[in-house]
């Protein structure tokens, strides 16, 4: 079973081709890693894949469900956490929560197992001490590097 297949992909900025006939796949059980120099087209590929953008040719086909049977999810963080509104009103530890609520159930209180996750990823990365604080706060400190790790689903 394959989680996501890429299959000869291509992107243009305008005319400048960024990605051309990018071929690969994701399986059950591998744990891939996207590294390259900056202006790479790493944050570009990312965007192709998750349908944000329009590829110029090639396909993208994401499973619809995992191997265990159970709807698939994939979540994307943006590099630049600095985007973030000063004023954005969420603590730290509400962002880390909201990626532990299933795709239209966000009025559902989380278990203690979401909260346990919510804790491990807080302590993944160094943000434990940083929970209660309003995200607008930290978004200029170095630890706000670290946020988009720390909302990512378990």
């Amino acid at each position: 079973m394959t989680l996501v297949s890429v299959k000869n992909l291509s992107f243009y900025y305008d005319r400048e081709k960024v990605l051309n006939e990018v071929n690969f796949e994701v399986n059950p059980g591998e744990f891939v890693i996207l590294t390259g120099e900056n202006g790479a087209a790493k944050s570009t590929l990312l965007k192709n894949i998750l349908g944000l953008l329009k590829p110029a040719s090639g396909t993208v086909t994401i499973a619809k469900t995992n191997a265990l049977g159970k709807p698939l999810s994939i979540g994307y963080v943006p590099q630049n956490v600095n985007s973030f509104n000063a004023g954005f009103p969420s603590r730290v530890q509400e962002f880390v929560e909201s990626g532990r609520y299933p795709k239209g159930r966000w009025f559902k209180r989380l278990d203690a197992h979401d909260k346990e996750h919510v804790d491990r990823a807080l302590s993944a990365v160094g943000m434990s001490h940083l929970r209660h604080k309003k995200i607008g706060r930290i978004v200029r400190r170095s630890e706000a590097t670290y946020l988009p790790s720390a909302g990512l689903r378990h």
